[in-house]
């Protein structure tokens, strides 16, 4: 029983909570999508720890993606994403990347790897 109340007190402390902290391997010529449809903005806080750059993008709910930028290793950026939008991570080399991510704002984001387009 006690465990089962600390893991809903868990639950709740992360609900409660608005960031995420997380680590992203993406491997090359991958894709890494976070958000879009969801009902609020959101602000990511990318530290790229590895040693391939990597593109990153939103796509809005409605429109054409915007690059943003290229974050190269070490580099360590705030990025802001709006209601609907997503975060686009594009690695376009032959090696895998290595970032950290802070998610705050809107974190009912879903979330998925797909092939480069």
């Amino acid at each position: 029983m006690k465990t089962y109340l600390q893991f809903l007190a868990a639950i709740f402390f992360l609900s409660a909570c608005s960031s995420i902290n997380s680590g992203l391997n993406l491997e090359a010529g991958k894709q890494f999508r976070l958000g879009g449809n969801q009902k609020g903005a959101f602000t990511v806080l990318v530290k790229n720890t590895g040693k391939t750059p990597v593109t990153i993008s939103e796509q809005p709910a409605v429109g054409p993606s915007v690059v943003l930028g290229v974050s190269q290793p070490g580099d360590k950026q705030t990025l802001s994403f709006a209601r609907g939008s997503a975060a686009v991570v594009t690695n376009a080399s032959n090696n895998p990347a290595k970032l950290k991510l802070r998610i705050r704002g809107s974190t009912n984001l879903s979330m998925g790897y797909s092939p480069n387009k």
